[in-house]
């Protein structure tokens, strides 16, 4: 590092502060301006609220409503300043565009900042920052609305700026395993994702700017930051695509309350409101209208109980094979369900073949629901009735239509088809029944829902089934962004060609993220031995190796290695991962110190000191994580090594395993 490059950029700095400082002032000063406007025009309309007509009152009322507005708007990019002065920018890069004599200097940060409206600071999600990004020195080329601008890209810059002062900065080639990266991953974990804008990966980077807003799978493994991705994802659509797309236009389907948790904080601070997040269980509810078994009750009874009973039914109802019985038993035998008799209104008969001829055979490719629509519509226009009554006719002949099935009973229709193919009946409705009850309601009744949305992100992808894919095709006629990891399913396993299976029944194209951030190298790759196979490339981070402690009295060894560990990492978050809620409560019985430390209640970091399983973990990371009972008699077969991966890689910066045997029967050789 040069030191008069550094007191150069320094300089450079210290005017983009003095900006920032003139705009929060400027915005201070109008803020109060505005006040005195307001309160001047409240004055007028108490003054004169007798003497002037309502159209006069109704302009005053507006007035004051749009300088509020104004406001508004000013104390939150003043909100947005404030940000900026602790980290004006993080990088910059020099390019040359092809007629130029020189290169021209670009600084990027999370927002643009301007000064007579040239740009000091360009917004990373600019056309011209994804050369920061994706290019090495040297010839390049970026596209933008005017075409494609080549060039020769001159020097790549990264700084650290902390609470408005410059430390150091970096001259690289790439943005994969340098310092500031190295820097940013051996950060401390908090209960909030952190904002990755500063060091997005190439790989990354052609995600999140994507302009295709077709399906997409992204098979991405543990720590590779699928989820940072779709952070940064929505609030690049938002900028890009500002004058057609707002923030309720975008959805999220939320694997828990942790997600929405991190949305809370990850989109404010890149400069966007927050999107529209759902989880499955709340989409459920409002569309099914009745209790169910949750997935997390689903997964403690499976995991505690390892019935094979269970693992079979998982596996059929979790199959292609099962949503392709459910088509053709909606395409055929649900719609034999509607037995037509003549219909007799006064004067007015409309006979049995009538209505076999319209559902039977002009309408047979049709959902039900369609079917009757266009019945009802049919019966209504036999009469010749005003508007207004042939709303309440037609709603009145879809009852009667309905009425004309063997059962409309969501329960029971599909008890008959779970008969058809030769599984038992259910008499309540478990996880894996939710989406084929609801695309059974989807073809009978329609889904009626304000879940509206040009564009769906589903996190967690390996937690649903075949048919939650078609439901959600069912739900959301516009693009998704499908983010998971096929490794870190808990309740099946899933082969690599399930990946090329959804693809082709979701018509989604598939993108792979092999490298891992999370992760030491040390911890990624004795979770890979758990797994038996290699399934990530690791940055080049070295931490402390994995500790295997073999005790009778594991409350106590857990006790140990946390007082011991505390000492030297002060601050840091700290996990005991157990495999089933029975195990928590085994520990935290008669034991204060475990007492101590918070259940991850419903995905929701609340403590430094969390005891969780890893259905609930997943998704999270932890500084330091501490896996107990980690013996043969408690992870035993595949799944529960899918389980033991899942709690292994939640670790940043240290692992322990802790069982009354050698805890190292569950590790393989690793095969790529």
């Amino acid at each position: 590092m040069d030191k008069e490059v550094l007191e150069q950029e320094k300089k450079v700095l210290e005017s983009v502060l003095k900006v920032i400082d003139k705009k929060h002032s400027l915005n201070l000063r109008n803020i109060e301006r505005n006040k005195e406007e307001i309160q001047k025009a409240k004055k007028y309309f108490t003054t004169y609220y007798y003497e002037v007509t309502k159209d006069e009152l109704a302009n005053v009322n507006q007035q004051i409503e749009n300088i509020e507005q104004q406001n508004i708007l000013l104390s939150k990019n003043n909100e947005r300043l404030a940000k900026q002065k602790k980290n004006a920018y993080f990088g910059r890069f020099d390019f040359k565009e092809n007629g130029q004599e020189n290169a021209q200097p670009f600084y990027i940060g999370l927002g643009a900042i301007q000064d007579d409206n040239q740009n000091l600071v360009y917004d990373w999600r600019a056309d011209i920052c994804s050369l920061y990004y994706d290019d090495t020195l040297g010839k390049t080329s970026y596209s933008c609305q005017d075409g494609v601008v080549e060039g020769d890209l001159k020097l790549k810059r990264q700084f650290k700026i902390e609470n408005g002062e410059l430390s150091y900065y970096i001259d690289s080639k790439m943005l994969i395993d340098d310092d500031i990266l190295m820097e940013q991953l051996s950060q401390n974990a908090t209960s909030k994702m952190h904002e990755i804008a500063s060091t997005i990966q190439k790989e990354q980077n052609v995600l999140i700017r994507s302009d295709d807003f077709s399906n997409t799978i992204v098979q991405g493994v543990a720590g590779s930051g699928k989820t940072s991705i779709a952070m940064h994802r929505v609030s690049y659509l938002l900028y890009k695509y500002r004058n057609t797309l707002k923030s309720e236009d975008i959805l999220i389907l939320s694997p828990n309350e942790l997600f929405s948790d991190y949305l809370s904080e990850v989109l404010p601070s890149l400069g966007e409101e927050k999107s529209f997040t759902i989880t499955f269980a709340t989409l459920a509810k409002r569309l099914l209208g009745q209790d169910f078994e949750t997935r997390e009750q689903m997964l403690e009874r499976v995991i505690s109980k390892q019935s094979q009973k269970d693992f079979e039914n998982i596996a059929i109802k979790s199959s292609f094979e099962f949503l392709n019985d459910l088509k053709k038993f909606l395409k055929k035998d649900l719609c034999n369900l509607f037995v037509p008799k003549p219909l007799v209104f006064g004067n007015v008969v409309i006979s049995k073949e009538e209505l076999e001829d319209i559902f039977f055979e002009r309408m047979k490719n049709l959902p039900v629901y369609k079917r009757v629509d266009v019945l009802a519509e049919y019966i209504t226009e036999k009469f010749r009735l005003s508007q207004s009554t042939r709303a309440d006719l037609q709603k009145r002949a879809k009852k009667i239509l309905y009425n004309k099935f063997v059962t409309s009973d969501l329960l029971k229709i599909y008890n008959l088809f779970l008969g058809s193919i030769g599984l038992e009946e259910v008499e309540t409705i478990s996880a894996y029944d939710i989406a084929p009850v609801l695309l059974i309601k989807e073809n009978l009744f329609g889904l009626k829902h304000n879940f509206d949305a040009k564009y769906v992100i589903v996190d967690e992808m390996q937690d649903y089934t075949p048919c939650h894919f078609h439901l959600f095709n069912k739900i959301w006629d516009c693009g998704k962004l499908f983010l998971g990891d096929i490794n870190q399913s808990i309740d099946r396993t899933l082969p690599d060609t399930y990946l090329t299976n959804l693809a082709k029944s979701t018509n989604s194209k598939i993108k792979h993220l092999s490298r891992s951030y999370r992760s030491t190298m040390q911890i990624s790759l004795l979770s890979q031995k758990i797994l038996g196979r290699r399934v990530a490339n690791n940055v080049n981070r070295n931490g402390e190796e994995v500790e295997f402690f073999r005790t009778k009295n594991t409350a106590q060894k857990i006790e140990e290695i946390v007082s011991k560990y505390e000492k030297s990492h002060r601050g840091q978050s700290i996990a005991i991962i157990c495999k089933t809620e029975d195990d928590v409560k085994l520990l935290q019985k008669g034991n204060p110190f475990i007492k101590k430390f918070k259940e991850l209640n419903k995905g929701k970091m609340v403590s430094k000191k969390i005891i969780t399983t890893p259905s609930l973990a997943k998704g999270v990371e932890f500084d330091c994580v501490i896996i107990p009972f980690a013996n043969e008699t408690t992870y035993h077969n595949e799944l529960d090594r899918n389980l033991l991966y899942v709690s292994s890689t939640r670790a940043l910066h240290k692992l322990f395993f802790i069982s009354d045997k050698t805890p190292t029967h569950f590790l393989k050789k690793t095969k790529k």
